[in-house]
């Protein structure tokens, strides 16, 4: 059953590879359900056979980091948000257990770090697809890949993604290629693929990406040559010139090839005035708000709308992430969560080093020999935590699925990186073990359950996004209604229903007890019922409480609307439109030039303010022209 049960976990992996690279769960739930499958194959065997005995103290913090995000997520104000996150970490959490304990043995350990080599190489043969000027390619049918052009995406949607996964493999790869087993074929093949890779994070052109490359350059040349000065001295000096030359040429030879790229984007988007400071500004804004515990889970959705700066651009979209996890993690879940993360990245750092320690001063003793899978594995993932740390201040990265089970991966293999033998004591917390397989169990059924209670309805929904794309209104409709009986806890569902009912009626058809109307109206109040949060709900709502009748109804929906979007053009408009057809053209009037005054603004091509508004002056003079009654 162990067997079966990593059989299932790498598949989970591998699908979750090649389509959990969006921070949607649409195409994360085969793959998530794999990973259920492996987790619940894992927990009917109980004891699992470990080679090397884990660190209880990392199950311990783990354990402790997870249960709390997990109940923080459960208690969110939006169950439909904090399933993204659940989601994702019930599946990180059985990539991190069975790292630990099933696949603990060397030779799964190079099965983990071959799957993650197939993924590399089918993410470098689809960026090539892009350079070669199919930028929107999507490996899925009927979709295309939403990003800019010149910046390569592999299986991911966003570019800095696929850099946040390349720099992950890169240093495990790395660290297999000076340290691990193998003969000089084998060596050669991942050498290429580390060239490759490093090629690639330029071509995504993520300069969060390129100082994370630095930053895990640099920890890794200084924990390699320690391992070298302390088992293999004699060498140092020879491998410290040709490395520092090596680095050199290889700085050069990236700067040379990204060259032309970061300039331009340096051109249209410099880091003086990156508009990440702004929306950091919002993050620390909404965790003001609830400082210890955060706003909940992925709240920054409309914390970032609510909270918007008004120095960002006029015209700049929402932001939704706070581009920096730190932040992002003080928003959603508080000084705790953040706390905790601090708490769980020293324990498992703290253990990897532990483990280079004792291997150069008792197990190099012992054998003679340096090369090592365990050691480089250990050395490349202290290397790829140390960019991935770095690579998270500018990015999201662990809102995604498969880079979070990629770190899930990394943070297992420090837990259990292979001490054996008596001189390693470690400290032995026997309940933690307990715990963590009842959280196994409860991930795992909850991955399962995933797709059937919110994956169908999720289908659905995109199902009806390409209906929409296409003009085929009837079955866009029937879509809707799929995804609402699917799921009936979705907002999105309801809303996007509502929303094209009232779509369907024209201006005569408005009427207050028209069948359509009202059935619309049931759809967009459970959708504010269910996430109260997003003003765009509200203002839809009360464009039916209008329509209606319901004027004292609307009014209450479009302040609340106005709160929740302070400074934005969409917010102050349905205001202006409110009273405009009240008739009370004074109130409409100053609602419009309000709305002119805004510092976000609507796309050009969408409804502005200023259309509406020589709709009123028009409405005005004709009423002056129109005889008295």
């Amino acid at each position: 059953m162990q067997s079966v049960a990593l059989i299932f976990f790498f598949l989970g992996l591998l699908v979750s590879g090649i389509l959990g690279t969006e921070t949607r769960l649409l195409f994360f739930w085969p793959g998530a359900a794999l990973l259920g499958v492996a987790g619940l194959v894992a927990t009917l065997r109980w004891r699992l056979r470990v080679v090397f005995p884990p660190s209880d103290l990392c199950l311990a913090g783990i354990s402790l980091f997870a249960g709390y995000i997990a109940a923080r997520a459960l208690m969110s104000p939006v169950a439909a948000y904090a399933h993204e996150d659940l989601f994702i970490l019930a599946g990180a959490w059985v990539t991190y257990m069975l790292t630990v304990t099933a696949a603990s043995h060397p030779r799964w350990r190079v099965g983990l770090f071959s799957l993650l080599l197939v993924l590399v190489v089918g993410n470098l043969a689809v960026g090539f697809v892009h350079l070669s000027g199919r930028w929107d390619f999507h490996v899925v049918p009927h979709f295309i890949r939403a990003a800019t052009a010149g910046r390569i995406g592999g299986f991911y949607a966003n570019p800095n993604h696929l850099g946040a996964f390349f720099l992950m493999v890169l240093f495990l790869a790395s660290g297999f290629l000076c340290f691990g087993r193998g003969g000089a074929m084998l060596k050669m093949c991942v050498g290429f693929l580390i060239v490759s890779m490093t090629l690639g994070v330029a071509l995504t052109v993520s300069r969060g990406a390129l100082l994370g490359l630095a930053a895990g350059g640099v920890v890794f040349a200084l924990l390699a040559l320690n391992v070298v000065w302390q088992t293999q001295r004699h060498l140092f000096w020879s491998l410290l010139g040709g490395g520092l030359v090596l680095s050199v040429l290889s700085g050069a030879i990236l700067w040379k090839v990204n060259e032309e790229y970061l300039r331009g984007r340096e051109m249209t988007s410099p880091m003086a005035n990156d508009v990440r400071f702004e929306i950091w500004r919002a993050a620390m804004a909404q965790n003001a708000h609830s400082p210890v515990i955060g706003a909940g889970a992925r709240m920054f959705y409309d914390g970032s709308i609510q909270y918007r700066s008004a120095d960002l651009p006029a015209y700049a979209g929402e932001a939704l992430f706070a581009h920096n996890e730190y932040l992002q993690m003080l928003a959603d879940y508080g000084w705790v969560g953040l706390g905790l993360l601090v708490l769980v990245i020293v324990l498992h750092v703290w253990n990897g080093i532990s483990f280079l320690r004792w291997f150069t001063q008792h197990r190099f003793l012992q054998t003679g020999r340096v090369m090592s899978n365990n050691l480089s594995l250990c050395l490349g993932a202290l290397a790829a935590l140390t960019a991935m740390l770095v690579h998270a201040f500018f990015e999201f990265q662990f809102h995604v699925a498969m880079p979070a089970l990629t770190l899930a991966l990394l943070l297992g293999l420090l837990a259990n990186p292979g001490f054996e033998g008596s001189e390693h004591r470690a400290f032995r917390f026997p309940p933690v073990r307990l715990l963590t397989k009842f959280l196994l169990a409860a991930a795992s059924i909850l991955l399962v359950s995933g797709p059937w209670l919110h994956g169908r309805s999720d289908y659905h929904l995109a199902k009806g996004q390409i209906a929409e794309s296409q003009k085929d209104d009837f079955e866009k409709l029937q879509q809707l209604n799929a995804a609402v009986e699917a799921d009936e806890s979705n907002p999105e569902a309801h809303f996007l229903r509502g929303l094209a009912l009232l779509d369907k009626l024209s201006a005569d058809q408005r009427s207050p007890d028209h069948p359509v109307l009202k059935r619309a109206t049931v759809d967009l109040e459970k959708a504010v019922k269910l996430n109260p949060h997003h003003y765009l709900y509200l203002l839809t709502l009360a464009d039916a409480y209008d329509a209606q009748g319901k004027y004292d109804e609307a009014l209450k929906q479009l302040q609340r609307a106005i709160v929740l979007a302070p400074l934005h053009e969409e917010s102050r408009m349905a205001l202006a439109v409110h009273w405009h057809r009240l008739g009370e053209f004074e109130k409409a009037e100053e609602a419009y030039l309000w709305a002119g005054q805004a510092k976000a603004m609507n796309e050009d091509g969408t409804s502005r303010w200023t259309d509406n508004y020589k709709l009123l002056l028009q409405h005005v003079a004709l009423m002056r022209q129109s005889p008295p009654q």
